[in-house]
């Protein structure tokens, strides 16, 4: 059972991971197209800052009581980096990244990806309980 707001957290998004990558798996151009609209917003990248650090927070705070908590604390200190790596960047940067990582892949290997991403929302789920 989930005790601590951080486990809600964690649980949260990794609920939203796995319903992101069903949607891209289903439709990649939607999912794609969704990413690039978003980064290309002027709020976009503290979206994608936010998000990075209360995930890496949550994996953090929540590690101890996980089934993995060396794999949890590790993964929140690699979403923190993200998060401060992303926010170097900058808008410009980030944007023109994004659109250049768009570029690189079809959309069946957007699928791949995105099996990769489900997983990981599936490890994070099993994780918690």
């Amino acid at each position: 059972m989930l005790d601590t707001g951080s486990q809600l957290v964690v649980l949260a998004v990794a609920v939203a991971v796995c319903a992101m990558a069903t949607l891209g798996i289903y439709a990649p151009q939607k999912l794609t197209g969704w990413v690039k609209d978003t980064v290309d917003k002027d709020w976009g990248i503290y979206l994608a800052v936010l998000v990075r650090l209360l995930l890496g927070a949550a994996l953090i705070i929540a590690a101890p009581d996980s089934r993995f908590p060396l794999a949890f604390l590790v993964l929140g200190w690699i979403a923190i980096v993200a998060a401060v790596v992303v926010a170097i960047m900058g808008r410009k940067r980030l944007r023109l990244f994004v659109g250049w990582w768009l570029k690189q892949f079809s959309p069946a290997a957007v699928r791949v990806w995105l099996l990769f991403g489900f997983a990981f929302g599936g490890f994070l789920i099993y994780g918690l309980y």
